[in-house]
């Protein structure tokens, strides 16, 4: 690994400082003109690609919205992304665009025409997924797929490209992926499966974000035809349902218990999934692998503690009851206390969440939450959290999965109800295994009975299979969380108020009662106290006792949910906030060729 990278690494340095990267041909001895001439070569040069374009487990800290929140907020909670800030939209990062044009325009100098073909493939994934993460943060760029010459300048000043017409080709490159890369099971290089998979996530984003901002400023014609094909929402979405489909059957959920965590599979294996050094080739799809050997770590721990992740309450709210029935139809279930609201819920909660009876791996007794380390609002995050050597900066070796089988079955199954095709059957083959894994019941049938809840929480949720879309929406939210998934999610469903504090008068933990001290685990001893003004003389730990009216405030003055952030008056922009805005300096090199997103106003 560190020979293939280090040299990678030290040559695109080289090219990286070069200030006219972006429009020559490199000049480094990588790139004579007899590079790309073997397959070693071909390897050396997407290599690259892996170490620029994929998120780690370091990138997780920074994915916060309404159901998982830190000690911090992002700037699109708090509303503060300006037109000054580059985003994504840098020289880097159409430096990674360029390199992997570069390749495609000399890759025939190989050969070998088995390799070309599967590192073309390689190529075609990374295309793919740049371009998808660009359009996902600013809608309409610039389609290229080509080297840009240093005396292009139409090139260099090429107006926006609709966001539908690229993501069109973004299909195709995964396509393409699909087609040259080989079909194997190779979880930390892409392959067949992972371009299948991918293409499920992608299709389905565009198709619920047509569907859901069709006729606004965002998306002002859901069909559109580009070089003779006609694309929609419904077009994007049976592209994931078939993408997905085609992965379906090829893998399979993990079940081991090899830890100890607990000791039915069902209580233990969704946990262990996520603190395995090695991800499961079962359900991994495509993976990231640390080594300590080769101080190839992550902090994603360290991050977690120092940031005290936590959940929300409506977040836990998602969680069924063990019997398969929302919380909701439990008297009194919005007033329920912490220990409470782990009681006969499903196994997921306990295995995500620091409940009452969490012991912490490798050890034997129940550790009691520490709120001045771990937790913001009660309900700590214990998803990927692994021992006490895991703990600090960059030491933690557990494997990061990019895409895993959990998701594809979701991602079909979410497409077929947003198409109002859901079938008996492809509940069984998708929402039915992942519910089986931690021992819930089936769901069975499609639903048909919409939970008011879920109506509340998704208000802008619409289609035939209404039910069952927001049954499909409250399984993904439960199984995907703390992976990334959720702010995405909200934005391409139109929900994105709810990534902001406003709506709720601010992100709500843990019920408290009452004023006074609580023993939260029941264990016999008290573990925390809320008060408010004078501090009463109390036993409990110092970073324990919690102040009222200060960062914290109880919903009901002196009861209710732990709120925090209840100050942040930020009102979400619904004609605005659901695109990046693209860099003015950017609008400015290009002669305002660069239109600039709706909404945004920077001066030009």
């Amino acid at each position: 690994m560190k020979k293939i990278l280090f040299p990678l690494l030290s040559a695109l340095c080289v090219l990286a400082c070069d200030p006219d990267f972006l429009t020559k041909a490199p000049e480094t001895k990588m790139v004579t003109g007899n590079f790309f001439s073997s397959e070693s070569e071909l390897a050396l040069w997407t290599n690259a690609f892996y170490v620029n374009q994929l998120e780690g487990a370091d990138d997780l800290g920074d994915m916060t919205a309404d159901d998982h929140v830190t000690t911090g907020l992002s700037s699109i909670a708090k509303g503060n992304r300006t037109p000054s800030s580059e985003g994504m939209w840098t020289r880097t990062q159409w430096g990674y665009l360029r390199n992997i044009n570069y390749f495609f325009e000399n890759s025939s100098r190989c050969p070998d025409e088995a390799a070309r073909r599967r590192y073309e493939g390689v190529a075609h994934f990374f295309r793919a997924k740049w371009y998808f993460d660009m359009v996902s943060r600013f809608g309409d760029v610039p389609y290229y797929d080509y080297v840009i010459g240093s005396a292009d300048t139409l090139g260099m000043k090429k107006a926006r490209d609709p966001r539908g017409y690229v993501m069109m080709k973004v299909l195709e490159d995964l396509d393409q992926a699909a087609a040259k890369l080989p079909d194997n099971n190779d979880i930390y290089q892409v392959n067949r499966l992972t371009a299948l998979a991918f293409k499920s996530r992608v299709a389905l984003f565009e198709g619920t974000f047509r569907k859901y901002f069709a006729g606004t400023a965002f998306v002002p014609e859901d069909k559109q035809t580009f070089d003779g094909k006609e694309i929609s929402s419904d077009w994007f979405l049976r592209q994931a349902a078939d993408a997905a489909s085609q992965v379906i059957g090829r893998k399979k959920l993990y079940t081991g218990n090899t830890m100890g965590l607990a000791t039915a599979a069902t209580d233990a294996s969704y946990r262990e999934l996520f603190l395995l050094d090695d991800a499961s080739p079962d359900e991994a799809i495509f993976a990231r692998r640390y080594n300590a050997s080769l101080t190839i770590r992550h902090g994603l721990q360290f991050d977690y503690a120092n940031g005290r992740h936590s959940a929300t309450h409506r977040f836990v709210n998602h969680y069924l009851l063990k019997s398969g029935k929302p919380v909701s139809s439990v008297d009194g279930y919005d007033r329920m206390d912490y220990y409470t609201s782990f009681q006969n819920r499903d196994p997921r909660m306990a295995q995500s969440l620091h409940g009452p009876k969490y012991v912490a791996l490798d050890e034997k007794a129940h550790e009691t939450i520490d709120w001045g380390k771990r937790t913001w609002s009660g309900y700590r995050i214990i998803k990927h959290i692994s021992n006490t050597d895991h703990e600090n900066a960059t030491t933690s070796t557990t494997a990061w999965m990019f895409i895993r089988y959990a998701e594809v079955l979701l991602n079909y199954a979410e497409a077929k109800a947003e198409l109002g095709e859901l079938t008996k059957e492809d509940v069984n083959k998708t929402i039915d295994p992942i519910r089986a894994r931690v021992g819930m019941p089936a769901m069975g049938d499609v639903p048909t009975v919409i939970d008011p809840m879920m109506q509340e929480y998704y208000p802008n949720a619409k289609g035939s299979q209404l039910a069952a879309i927001l049954e499909i929406r409250r399984e993904r939210t439960v199984e995907l969380f703390s992976e990334g998934f959720r702010m995405w999610d909200l934005l391409r469903w139109k929900e994105g108020k709810w990534l902001t504090p406003k709506p709720t008068g601010g992100f709500q933990g843990i019920y408290v009662p009452a004023l006074g001290e609580y023993d939260l685990d029941r264990d016999g001893k008290n573990d925390v106290l809320f008060y408010s003004g004078t501090k009463p003389s109390t036993t409990v730990a110092a970073g324990n006792q919690i102040a009222i009216g200060t960062n914290f405030t109880l919903s009901g003055g002196d009861s209710g949910f732990l709120t925090y952030y209840a100050s942040e008056d930020y009102t979400w922009n619904e004609n605005r906030d659901y695109l990046y805005p693209v860099p003015y300096e950017q609008r400015k090199q290009t002669g305002l060729a660069l239109t600039q997103n709706p909404g945004w106003d920077d001066g030009l």
